[in-house]
């Protein structure tokens, strides 16, 4: 909307007419500036507790943002600058973007090294010195405002520069939380891929538009927007009972499971809660078979989307279980045949349980026919090969994999070769050939990282972000 608004007034030159108002310039921006640092010091606090280079790099961008808006704010002509230096207002005004759009976009990197490392060992030494640093080029800006000389901000390779670093670094910013966004669902992923967008838009606005014009004022209200958006879904997050710290955290994840973890909305956290509350020899096992789940659907080159509903539907695959009694859930010898045909109802339980939470046809096919076999001979519905859908063929040997690795009531868990060696002897008839030959690929990853075994070590892997976070 921003942006067809500015190309319909640059079309249309009679409506887009001068409006001098400095007051209102003034006041324009210093709102944008109070929610900047307000953002600052949430980023910086987060920044300071979590061991996290791309914590890091949003704390920087969000004071370097604030330091720009604050002179840009002050040296509006007639306030503390005198209006023939009206030049440092556009400079600071440019490196606003510059500064928000290059440190947006290099908190979207994984970057690795030993200097990397120490940055962020000493983030509180480096994060202060960048704090000094702004301010005192903004007292010198506001002090000496002649030192911007007007020529500066009129030379076209200052602006052209200016113009293509930020478009090409607020796109990358985009691209890659957008890209994250479509893992988790997480809004504040979603509202970090607007902010940068709307900067892009407000480079594109100062840049093409004249100082005054109508268009000139669309871009500070884009820059409004994207900085109020970035907060917006901050203060949500912290609504809902997330503290600064958490909710920052959200935001350094890169790691596609972490992402769809972070992601869970509030009915599948619960259900899952309620489901591990009954049996403590199954206890992590709905996570483990969505994780599992998560790295055979990638293996098969599955879309974000589908991975998410995938990790919904195996999280909660045994929910119908919630309705079978104590006795049969927890009987720690064989069950009787009456007993067994309790627990061959769970599924379409569990679908029944979650049809009005669930709006997609994939979590609730997860739950409903993970028990069907690749031959026809499974339950509920005797499903066969792709009659099943493939996110339940996918849970289904996830699933009966981490069953056989995990302690049970009645028996130990399998050894690792044990249970692949069991595996494939099933494909064709109870798994998907497919399914098992990506399991095949990833166990060894999930035996590492996530297994019952690791779990039980405290050595599975939640990232060197989470870790330092949980030590806080």
């Amino acid at each position: 909307m921003p942006a067809a608004l500015f190309i319909t007034l640059r079309v249309h030159g009679t409506w887009d007419r001068p409006i001098v108002v400095p007051t209102g310039h003034f006041f324009v921006v210093s709102t944008v500036a109070v929610a900047s640092v307000v953002l600052a010091v949430i980023a910086s606090l987060a920044a300071l507790r979590l061991a996290s280079y791309r914590a890091l790099m949003l704390a920087m961008a969000f004071v370097g943002v604030s330091a720009m808006l604050v002179v840009h704010g002050l040296a509006t002509p007639g306030f503390l600058v005198e209006g023939r230096y009206f030049a440092v207002t556009g400079f600071a005004a440019r490196l606003t973007v510059v500064l928000g759009a290059t440190l947006l976009a290099a908190s979207t990197a994984r970057p690795q090294g030993r200097l990397l490392d120490r940055i962020v060992e000493h983030r509180s030494q480096v994060l202060l010195a960048w704090s000094l640093g702004l301010a005192a080029f903004a007292a010198l800006a506001l002090r000496f405002p002649e030192s911007v000389p007007p020529r500066v901000v009129s030379e076209q390779i200052f602006l052209n520069s200016t113009l293509v670093i930020t478009l090409l670094m607020s796109g990358i910013a985009a691209y890659r939380y957008l890209d994250v966004y479509r893992h988790s669902q997480v809004e504040m992923h979603g509202a970090l891929a607007t902010s940068a967008v709307l900067i892009l838009q407000a480079q594109i606005g100062m840049h093409y538009s004249a100082v005054w014009a109508s268009s000139w004022w669309l871009y500070h209200l884009q820059l409004l927007a994207g900085f109020g958006c970035a907060l917006w879904a901050i203060l949500g997050e912290y609504a809902r009972g997330e503290n600064t710290v958490s909710a920052m955290h959200r935001l350094t994840l890169s790691d596609p499971l972490q992402l769809i973890e972070a992601g869970y909305p509030e009915v599948v956290r619960s259900f899952s809660t309620s489901l591990e509350a009954r049996d403590r020899y199954t206890h992590g096992h709905g996570r483990r078979v969505a994780i599992l789940s998560v790295l055979i659907g990638q293996q098969l080159g599955l879309a974000p989307q589908r991975l998410r509903a995938l990790s919904h539907g195996a999280l909660l695959h045994d929910v119908g279980k919630i309705a079978v009694p104590d006795a049969i859930l927890c009987k720690p010898t064989a069950l009787t045949n009456d007993e067994y045909g309790v627990i061959r109802h769970h599924p379409a339980q569990g679908e029944a349980m979650l049809a009005a939470a669930f709006r997609g046809r994939i979590e609730l096919a997860v739950i409903r026919h993970h028990h069907e076999w690749f031959d026809g001979t499974g339950y509920p519905d005797r499903l066969a090969g792709q009659d099943i859908p493939l996110e339940a063929r996918i849970a289904a040997v996830a699933d009966v994999y981490d069953a056989l690795r995990s302690n049970r009531s009645y028996r130990p868990a399998w050894l690792t070769e044990t249970a692949r060696e069991y595996i494939a002897s099933e494909s064709g008839t109870h798994f998907d050939p497919r399914c098992v030959d990506a399991l095949m690929q990833v166990a060894d990853r999930f035996e590492r990282e996530h297994s019952w075994e690791a779990e039980r070590r405290g050595e599975f892997i939640i990232g060197p972000e989470a870790v330092a976070l949980a030590r806080g």
